[in-house]
């Protein structure tokens, strides 16, 4: 789920004490763009799981983590500039799960050699722009880089591959960890990727700030979120 906003404020007041905390030891746009990206978080988990009254809190490794909600619920961050995007699953044993977005930046380009492993791009993406190609194997690595807890800080060794059945995956090399499944998308701009384990099929859907809040504060119903899929 992914929620722009624009020049709206996001109210710290809704977050939770560990949030809170949190918060305040941050500055500037870096502590904005996190408020957002909570709220839109805790909005998500409560869509998709109905819990109420969750924190995102950051585990030892620094991936976050839901407390507050019972059983084991994933979650999986990403912002840029105004936009927040999160992925939930509503039970953490369904498998590793990731999401990230990226603007796209002719810049990128430069990345390339950095981030091509033997084998990639697929081939579709062969005739791509170079700073496209680079923006969407970067969201697309970062993405199961969250996905697996940084098993490798190297972006080239999570290595892209079409199976013959189309989909595509994602391999870290030589770690062990299982292959991912890869759904991207580019809209406006921006690249975004979300990596889960084979058996899940993500659902997007794109909201408000005022659906978040609303969803914060607890007076809103519960929104559809399997009307979208990203492509793979």
């Amino acid at each position: 789920m992914s929620c722009d906003w624009g020049g709206r404020h996001a109210p710290e007041e809704l977050l939770g004490e560990w949030e809170r905390a949190h918060a305040a030891t941050l500055r500037g746009p870096r502590r904005r763009e996190w408020v957002r990206t909570r709220l839109t978080a805790k909005a998500a988990v409560r869509w998709a799981t109905g819990y109420h009254g969750t924190e995102i809190v950051t585990d030892r490794d620094g991936a976050p983590r839901i407390s507050g909600a019972p059983g084991a619920v994933g979650v999986s961050l990403a912002h840029t500039g105004t936009l927040a995007a999160c992925a939930v699953s509503r039970d953490g044993r369904e498998g590793p799960l990731g999401v990230d977005i990226e603007p796209v930046d002719v810049r990128n380009a430069v990345l390339l050699p950095r981030l091509l492993a033997p084998g990639e791009p697929p081939d579709e993406w062969r005739e791509l722009e170079p700073g496209l190609l680079a923006t969407i194997l970067v969201t697309c690595k970062e993405a199961a880089l969250k996905a697996h807890r940084r098993p490798s800080p190297s972006l080239r060794d999570y290595r892209m591959w079409r199976c013959p059945r189309g989909r595509l995956w994602v391999r870290v090399a030589g770690s062990g960890h299982e292959d991912l499944r890869v759904w991207r998308s580019a809209r406006a701009g921006l690249v975004t990727a979300v990596c889960v384990s084979g058996r899940r099929t993500p659902a997007r859907r794109r909201v408000t700030p005022d659906h978040v809040l609303a969803a914060v504060r607890e007076k809103a119903p519960p929104l559809d979120l399997t009307r979208e899929h990203p492509k793979e």
